[in-house]
Formats: structure tokens, sequence, C-alpha cells
């Protein structure tokens, strides 16, 4: 008798569990929801009607700074009039993410429609804040892939396990846009690390302002996941009784951003190029018919895993046809088996090819470090440039407002040719090629790959980057040290956790995941 109730009540648990690792689903059939005509009138109505586009064209220019990015995003709320449609990976609970959603706020008030979807990665933690801010008439967060069991732990690693490893797969697509007049894509999270707050970490990243066709092509897309069954209102996922009011939350982001604006911190910010100068300026910006957001499928990882599709199949269409250079840029770079073989493809046929990925020192991910050494000599022999960024660099009045940090690569780009950029969110790795979605702005133009370039640059030297060499079957990193050349031949790093992390990702099959 009592086995029969050991026996049955293990069964129950088992069945809850399995219950709870389905796919979220809303019960009540959902009506499409779409992006609001572009406005007509209004500030950025006015900036961009200015620039004269012509039916296809756009226009774009490369943010390089962290603190042109967030005074971008800052203002751009700010001035709309119509919506605001926002996707990102990462939303972070810190001064960046409450000032952003400050902003937001403000402008659901002013009657903006405003729309986030996210990733449930992050938003699972801070559930009760985002609920607050999805109570206003005019604000709507959906969340992409949720787990069910939410806080809770052991939940979740039955969830992540029985559920057939669906929550491994997230979203990772980062997009801003503004009355459907200007999106704002690239590779840049909602943190303090992204627009240099960070005291002791700075992510160096980049982004694209873009206006006209592409802006259409980036609202399309996001209505596509908007409505996508994978992704759910954050009003249908229960969540713990508690948490601050609308009027309550309203109230602490506002004494939140009162604090915020008058910090010295923020003069860069508020000092920062209007948006409205950026977006008519003749010298920063650049118009063309030959600029397009390329996006994943929001369900990539239901579709089939034997062919390139999305992002990753556009990046290799037009690096195959490259006839001189190829520079990939990447903080996650794993080749694999099948990319060894094809950029050795590249060199056999006389591209040069340069990869510039992060240091062990300078990554975040140390488990990623380690997968990508294990293909070090290879590409070396192969004939691939490769350099790695140093962690610690000097002041850098334009990439962060506190000085010196710890310097991180996140840039994800590629440029080919001297001719083709991509800017985005795709990192070279499994990860993005076949478990995450992913999207960014490709743009043939010559003139705008050649500030792609000069940005690229300017990593690539030996006062910022390690360049590899080979003597023998002996790594060598080359570098500069106070103006002064040198070479190690050990890994130039000084943390034993980084050593012994990238060490076993070196050894244990996980590179698939990473």
């Amino acid at each position: 008798m009592f086995a029969a109730w050991i026996r049955a009540t293990w069964i129950a648990t088992l069945c809850a569990f399995l219950a709870a690792c389905a796919p979220m689903q809303v019960r009540e059939p959902r009506a499409l929801d779409s992006a609001l005509l572009p406005a007509t009138s209004g500030p950025i109505a006015a900036a961009v009607a200015a620039i004269g586009l012509r039916e296809g064209e756009s226009s774009y220019r490369l943010t390089q700074s962290n603190t042109d990015a967030l005074a971008l995003q800052i203002r751009s709320a700010q001035l709309a009039q119509v919506s605001l449609d926002l996707k990102y990976y990462m939303w972070l609970n810190d001064v960046s993410g409450r000032l952003l959603s400050s902003e937001l706020l403000r402008a659901a008030d002013r009657g903006v429609r405003v729309r986030v979807l996210l990733d449930d990665t992050y938003v699972r933690t801070h559930d009760l804040e985002f609920a607050a801010l999805d109570s206003h008439p005019n604000v709507e967060l959906r969340v992409y892939n949720p787990w069910r069991t939410r806080g809770n732990k052991v939940g979740n690693a039955f969830e992540f396990v029985l559920g057939g490893f669906r929550l491994n797969h997230r979203m990772h697509n980062k997009a801003w846009i503004t009355d459907g007049l200007l999106a704002i894509v690239g590779g840049r999270n909602v943190g303090d690390e992204y627009y240099g707050l960070n005291d002791e970490f700075d992510f160096r990243d980049l982004g694209v302002l873009l206006a006209g066709h592409a802006v259409l092509a980036a609202s399309a897309d996001f209505d596509r996941y908007w409505n996508s069954p994978i992704v759910i209102p954050l009003a249908a996922i229960p969540k713990p009784d508690g948490g601050p009011t609308l009027a309550q939350a309203r109230e602490a982001l506002e004494r939140e951003r009162t604090a915020a604006m008058a910090s010295p911190e923020f003069a860069p910010v508020l000092a920062a190029q209007d948006l409205v100068v950026e977006v008519r300026s003749r010298q920063s910006r650049l118009v063309s018919d030959r600029s397009r957001v390329v996006n994943d499928p929001p369900d990539k990882w239901l579709q089939r895993s034997d062919v390139f599709i999305g992002v990753a199949a556009d990046l290799r269409t037009v690096i195959d046809a490259a006839e001189q250079e190829v520079i990939l840029v990447s903080p996650y770079f794993i080749p694999g088996r099948e990319g060894m073989d094809w950029l050795r493809g590249l060199r056999e046929r006389g591209v040069r090819v340069r990869v510039l990925t992060n240091s062990l020192d300078a990554t975040d991910v140390p488990a990623v470090h380690g997968a990508y050494s294990n293909y070090r000599h290879r590409l070396l022999r192969a004939g691939i440039e490769l350099h790695e960024l140093k962690p610690l660099t000097q002041a850098r009045p334009h990439s962060t407002f506190r000085g010196s940090s710890r310097a991180s690569l996140h840039t994800k780009a590629v440029l080919v040719d001297g001719r083709v950029a991509f800017v985005g969110s795709f990192n070279l790795d499994p990860r993005s090629t076949w478990i995450n979605t992913e999207m960014g702005a490709l743009i043939d133009d010559a003139r705008f790959a050649e500030i792609v370039r000069a940005n690229i640059e300017r990593s690539l030297t030996p006062e910022h980057s390690y360049q590899l060499s080979l003597e023998g079957d002996k790594l060598v990193w080359t570098d500069t040290k106070d103006g002064q050349p040198r070479q190690q031949f050990h890994e130039p790093s000084s943390s034993w956790t980084r050593r012994i992390v990238a060490a076993l990702a070196r050894v244990l099959p996980v590179e698939e995941q990473l």
C-alpha cells in the first residue's frame, strides 16, 4: 500500500512537472496586432521628411559611442508622437534600464503607444516591476518563449531538461523603432555596461540609426515576432502577489530619473548631439537604396537545422562573394569544423581574412574563449589573421562616461571587400547560427563600409589588441605596452578561474551550445 502511494505521488509530481514544461500558450484567440502608420507630424517626421528620401531609399548612420547610443534612445522616446516598438534580449533593472523605462512611461502618458518585446531570460526575475509598466493602458509588454516555473531554480532545471531544451532557444534581437520612421539596430542591450555606466566593465559595441525603407522592414519584422505563438503577453503569465502599482512605479522611476539626470555622469548624454540634428545632418548621414534589415524568423529553431536560414544565410551569401578581403568581428568566435573548412576555402582562393574577438581576460564568457582556442592553431596555419582585444585601455571619452574600465568586445560586424558591411546582434558561433534568433543591418555602400572599417582598425592596433602568430607549434601574442613592442608565449591572463573555465570548455562536449 505504502509503495503504491509513493509510486502514485511520484507519477503525479512528474506529470505536474511535464505540464509545466509544455510551451506556454494563450488560450483565447489573439487578434493580429500591427504597427501604427508612421507619424506625419512632429520633430521626427519633419526631420525624416527633410532628407527627401525616394521610394526604396534609406538613410543610415553608424552609432559608435555609448554616449550617443543612450542619448538617441532617450531623445527618440521624448520626441515620439505615435509609437515606440522595442525588441531586446536584455533589459536590466539598473540605472539605464530604469531611466529608459521612465521615458517609456512619459511617452505613454502623452498618448504614444508603447510595445515592448523582451526575451524572458531577464524578465522572469523582474516580473512585478515590468508588470507595473504593463498595466499602463498605452503600454504592452510581451515575452519571447517564457518559462512557466519563473523564479524557482529547481523548477527551472526540471523545465529546461524535461521541456526538450525548448528554453535553450532565446531571442537575441535588438531594435528600437520610433514613430515608424526611425530604427536603431545593432548589438547593444539595455544595461549600464552598454552605455559606459558600469564602473568596472565597458562593452564596445556598434549600432545603426536608420530612416526610410529599412525601417518599414524592421517594423514588419517586429510585428511578425509580436504576433508569433512563441510570444506571450506578460499579463497572461502568472505572477506572485505584490509588486508596485503603476503610480508607485511612476513615482520611483521619476525620482531616479531626476537624480540620474542631475548627476555629472550624465553630462555627456545631455550634451550629446540632438536626434533631429543627427537625422538631418549631411555630415554623418548616408543615403542609398542598398540597405536592409535582415532577420531570423521567430521560430528559427523549429525549422530546418541542416541549412542556413535568416541572418546566417544572408551573411554566408555576401561573404561567399568576397574577392579581396573579409573582416569578421565577433566577441564570441567559434567557427566549428564546417566553418573552419569554409574560412580555409576563402583563403585558398586569395581572400584575406581577418578576425577580431576577445582575449581571455576581455571576454565575459570564458567558456566560449575555451572553445574558440581549439581552433587558433588551425586558423593561423590556414592564413587567417587573428586579433584578440586586450582587457584594459586608457580613458575613452567617446566610449564611456567614467573613463578607464575593463573593456570587452561586444560588436558583431562583418566587412566584405570594403563595400558591404553588416552590424547587428549575430555572433559568429553555433548559438547565433542555429539556436537563438538574430537581426542586423546589411548595407552595400563603400562610404558606410569605410566608417565601419575605421572603427575596427582602431581596435586592431597593437595598443588595443594582441595579434596572434605561430613559432613552430607555439602561439605568440604580440602587442605594445607603454609604446614598446612585446611578445608573450603564454595566454595573457592573470585569472586562474578564467583559465580553468576555458580549459574545461576545450575538452567538454559543449561547443554546439556556445
